[in-house]
């Protein structure tokens, strides 16, 4: 396949080959060396070389090792108090409005930004400059290069700006841990500090923005799966599994290129050449998932692919189900009536993203 960047890469659908390449060492995700393939053309995220989703191990074994440790199933879970507080707070907020309303601007967008600030320790009073620099960040076409490159900038001196004022004013927050590996063990770098800190803002709630949009769509199309979670709220967790795997926040992982050749089930990679994962084709594999095209929050045996596989799994695997468990099963049972105002057909979505979803979803109730 050819990328916007002009640069080939060999495209992986099948479920088996595309788990082989996001854990195989020999698929390599450091592209900062000269004439790598990229997506985009001009710089993109793959040019960075202290973003960790960018490192091989052992290097990036190290990052990652410094903060799993505020990700791990324990400390995340220890959130579900506060998540369903600010998840009845935006219902009452919801309930308090006449309808129609605008369920990204209402719900889906404040719940993850006031969530990831608390974790980070990032003043929420800040997030519409960083949901500015996220939107660039995350931007394929709908930029132009300089202008990914400038908000990419202003992002990275604004993470900066708030390394510094968190040394001076230190906290108990993530960000507080990760300044301390930098400052007490030297087990980060400043450019490793400031580019985690920066993809954990992005990815803490952009990804999610996207899942709760497209996830209560895909319910409110579906409007008969979307009563029977209000009748059994035992369904939850598998219907946000079934939501994950249905409809993908983007088609494909992120790119690699094979060091050596490498036999996938399906053919021979050869070395030098760029691999791109397609998670939605994977997701929707008949070898793996009967029936994949039906949308069933009752499915049970739900091995999707979205938050990766291997060493790159997403860090914020656990915080997302559980904003999405919260957040789906508060929806459920306190607006059963909830439906969308408009037609599906006229909702507009956000093109030249790397996370297309509408840019608004009205409700009503």
């Amino acid at each position: 396949m050819v990328m916007p960047s002009g640069d080939t890469a060999v495209a992986v659908a099948r479920h088996a080959d595309v788990r082989m390449v996001m854990s195989d060492p020999r698929f390599s995700r450091n592209l900062t060396y000269p004439g790598a393939p990229r997506m985009l053309p001009g710089e993109d995220i793959s040019d960075d070389p202290d973003m960790m989703i960018n490192m091989d191990p052992p290097r990036h074994t190290r990052l990652r090792h410094l903060v799993s440790r505020a990700f791990t199933p324990r400390r995340i879970e220890s959130l579900r108090p506060r998540a369903t507080e600010v998840t009845e707070e935006l219902i009452d907020d919801l309930l308090a409005r006449t309808p129609p309303t605008d369920f990204v601007t209402a719900f889906a967008m404040p719940l993850p930004v006031r969530i990831i600030c608390d974790l980070l320790g990032v003043p929420i009073e800040d997030r519409e400059r960083f949901q500015a620099w996220s939107n660039a960040f995350l931007s394929t076409t709908a930029m132009s290069p300089e202008e990914r490159g400038t908000a990419n900038q202003e992002f990275a001196a604004y993470v900066a700006r708030l390394v510094d004022d968190r040394r001076r004013h230190p906290g108990t927050a993530l960000i507080d841990e990760l300044i301390n590996a930098r400052d007490d063990d030297g087990a980060l770098s400043e450019g490793e500090l400031v580019r985690m800190t920066l993809a954990l803002i992005v990815g803490g709630h952009e990804t999610t923005v996207s899942f709760l949009t497209k996830g209560l769509l895909l319910l409110l199309v579906h409007p008969r799966q979307f009563e029977l979670l209000a009748a059994d709220p035992a369904s939850i967790p598998s219907a946000v599994e079934e939501i994950l795997r249905y409809d993908v926040p983007n088609d494909g992982a992120m790119l690699r290129v094979a060091t050596e050749d490498v036999a996938l089930p399906s053919g021979t990679v050869h070395k030098g050449e760029a691999v791109l994962p397609l998670l939605t084709v994977a997701n929707r594999d008949t070898t793996v998932f009967p029936d994949p095209d039906r949308f069933d929050v009752t499915r049970s045996d739900n091995p999707h692919l979205v938050f990766g596989h291997g060493p790159h799994f997403c860090l914020g695997a656990h915080l997302a189900r559980l904003e999405l468990q919260v957040a789906i099963g508060a929806l459920a049972r306190r607006l059963p009536n909830l439906r969308l105002a408009t037609s599906p057909d006229e909702l507009t979505w956000k093109s030249g993203v790397f996370l297309p979803a509408p840019e608004g979803l009205p409700i009503t109730w």
